[in-house]
């Protein structure tokens, strides 16, 4: 546990050390202009959210160790009865979570409770370090295809035919289409992924975020299902539960600032208003 705990403590350093200097002043500005925090608190935050990569790394290359047997030791869940009674309408799931906590930990753990799930995930540019991390999550059951390409597609559609878990992060711009919303009063596009597909297949929309614990240990917390309603005015219907789901990566990030990513260009204005310093 020490040793895991200080290897943790290092990754997290080197990390801190490595990113470019102008993704930490827009991620200071960023936490500053969302949560209405100072200059001390706002590093603190930024600080905080790449030290906790250490920790991350070090969870993910013990996925070898995991199974069914010893998860509940590692995870505890919190809303696991939401998740058994959305699972049973016989309809597939959609988990949606964003880049908080340890977001590959958690599609780790509803693999190992029994689900069948299938992770959406974007193809990392280095492909020996994309094959490695898909290597990691298939050892404990979980299925991935890609966010982009008509295999990606085939796969999700298929997924939720099937009556299975699909596994979206929505908290990024991902360049498609998506739903037109303030995130922390900042004009955001939302991935829709999350609301269409509820909509086509009549699937319940689990939020679902992990949290760490000081023991090393974490907590998944599920929230209660939402649907997307199916009206004469799609757009509208799209806006309704994605507004929804906003909200509670809001209420998330408010709670526990340093879980989520700040280091990443959200708004897709960091370049130009820190002009790649470093």
């Amino acid at each position: 546990m020490l040793l895991r705990k200080l290897v943790a403590k290092f990754l997290g350093s080197v990390a801190v050390a490595v990113v470019p200097r102008w993704r930490m002043q827009m991620a200071e500005a960023n936490i500053r202009e969302c949560l209405g925090v100072d200059e001390a608190r706002a590093a603190e935050i930024a600080a905080d959210s790449l030290h906790r990569f250490g920790r991350m790394v070090v969870e993910v290359m013990r996925f070898p160790l995991l199974n069914k047997d010893n998860i509940d030791k590692k995870v505890k869940v919190e809303g696991l009865e939401y998740l058994e009674a959305a699972y049973a309408q016989g309809k597939g799931v959609i988990m949606a979570t964003g880049h908080y906590g340890n977001w590959e930990l958690l599609g780790a753990t509803v693999a190992l409770h029994g689900y069948p799930m299938l992770s959406i995930t974007r193809k990392q540019n280095n492909g020996h370090m994309d094959k490695l991390i898909n290597e990691f999550r298939q050892m404990v059951g979980q299925k991935v295809t890609y966010n982009r390409g008509e295999h990606g597609l085939l796969a999700i559609s298929r997924m939720l035919r099937e009556k299975n878990l699909l596994g979206i992060l929505y908290d990024q711009d991902t360049n498609d289409d998506g739903v037109r919303i303030d995130l922390f009063g900042k004009d955001s596009v939302i991935p829709m992924g999350p609301a269409a597909l509820s909509r086509i297949y009549g699937s319940p929309i689990l939020p679902i975020f992990l949290h760490n614990n000081t023991d090393g240990t974490c907590t998944a917390k599920i929230y209660p299902p939402l649907y997307t309603p199916k009206t004469k005015n799609k757009e509208q219907d799209f806006y309704a539960v994605t507004r929804e789901l906003v909200t509670i990566l809001e209420h998330e990030i408010i709670a526990h600032p340093e879980m989520w990513f700040w280091v990443h260009d959200r708004w897709k204005d960091g370049r130009q208003r820190f002009g790649r310093k470093k």
